[in-house]
């Protein structure tokens, strides 16, 4: 007989690498003046505050 898993058993799996997964969008200007957007998702580590952690990221790309 199959094992009954609930979603919720399937998500508790990972407990021991939890981070704030987030959604960071970047708008340029393009060279014929139109905006472009380029998004990609960052994962913050847990105890970091996400704005602080994405201040000193984008500080570090310059």
């Amino acid at each position: 007989m199959a094992k009954k898993q609930t979603f919720g058993d399937k998500v508790g799996k990972n407990k021991k690498n939890t981070k704030n997964n987030i959604k960071f969008v970047k708008s340029t200007i393009t060279p014929k003046g139109s905006i472009r957007f380029s998004d990609e998702i960052i994962g913050v580590p847990e105890g970091e505050n996400v704005e602080n952690y994405l201040k000193n990221l984008l500080v570090d790309s310059k």
